[in-house]
């Protein structure tokens, strides 16, 4: 390790251990992101770190999904055959404790307004404009 990876080291492990607020922030948004993807309606799979991988469980609507995700303003890692089978294809979405509830809100919005184009999670695209978390393209 270089001296300059050294230093960081040491410099994070001291503002980790001077403040603690920070992880507690980072899981507050971690737990409030994981339910607003439950609630709706993304297949996320188990996770013990502030990165959230949410189930596409096909090789091309991933690429698809990480794509328009990108387009919309949200980066967004896929996961694809060779490194997972293509039917558990997937993204991870990666909080910091940085993050606002609205920037969160708003990343997953653009996301639920992606993944319903591609039909991820499933038909819902009616339900979707009803409920409001869609705007009908014109």
């Amino acid at each position: 390790m270089t001296p300059a990876s050294a230093a960081s080291v040491i410099a994070a492990i001291d503002i980790i251990k001077s403040e603690p607020d920070r992880i507690n922030r980072l899981w507050e948004n971690t737990n409030y992101a994981l339910a607003r993807f439950l609630e709706m309606g993304f297949e996320v799979g188990p996770s013990e770190s502030p990165i959230i991988p949410i189930y596409v469980r096909d090789n091309i609507k991933t690429f698809a999904f990480s794509t328009g995700c990108f387009e919309a303003g949200v980066f967004i890692n896929p996961v694809v055959s060779p490194a997972v089978p293509s039917e558990e294809s997937l993204i991870r979405f990666s909080l910091m404790a940085t993050h606002t509830i609205e920037q969160i809100d708003r990343a997953i919005d653009r996301m639920y307004e992606v993944a319903v184009k591609l039909g991820i999670l499933g038909n819902q695209e009616e339900e979707a404009v009803e409920t409001g978390h869609l705007t009908p393209v014109q």
